[in-house]
């Protein structure tokens, strides 16, 4: 008896376990442009489809020496960048990080973005936890679809 026990413990954590790593975090379209110098740049959509606020507070890509959340003003007719300590993602809503907006700077990069390669992301979330996705890097001056 002591051992069904130990069973029906064993597959109420596993169960527990699967229903958390599941987030409402969804990244929809990331995608970077090719690059000739050491800084970089990555855009996306976040789509929270839960019912909690949630914040982008960090990003890692083993392509660069760190990743930095960034926005884009328009300040007097000037484009001014400013670093962001994080991306408010509202609950049934979304984040729309693109050109002159919102993005996250690569800086220190290891070696040139190329056209056509892709290469790994860890976004960081307050609530959601740590989410990899991969992202294409297209053409120079690319606007990953957007029209602006």
């Amino acid at each position: 008896m002591p051992r069904m026990l130990v069973l029906a413990a064993i597959l109420v954590f596993a169960v527990a376990g699967t229903a958390t790593a599941q987030t409402p975090i969804v990244i929809d379209h990331p995608w970077s442009r090719a690059t000739t110098g050491r800084v970089g740049v990555v855009y996306m959509t976040i789509k929270n489809t839960g019912n909690t606020d949630d914040r982008l507070v960090a990003a890692a890509a083993p392509v660069a020496g760190k990743a930095e959340l960034h926005t884009m003003t328009a300040e007097n007719g000037v484009m001014k960048m400013r670093p962001l300590p994080a991306i408010e993602v509202k609950a049934a809503a979304e984040a729309s990080l693109k050109p002159g907006g919102m993005h996250l700077m690569l800086m220190g990069l290891k070696a040139p973005l190329k056209e056509g390669a892709s290469f790994p992301l860890t976004l960081t979330f307050e609530k959601a936890g740590k989410i990899e996705v991969t992202v294409p890097v297209e053409k120079t001056g690319a606007m990953g679809g957007m029209k602006m």
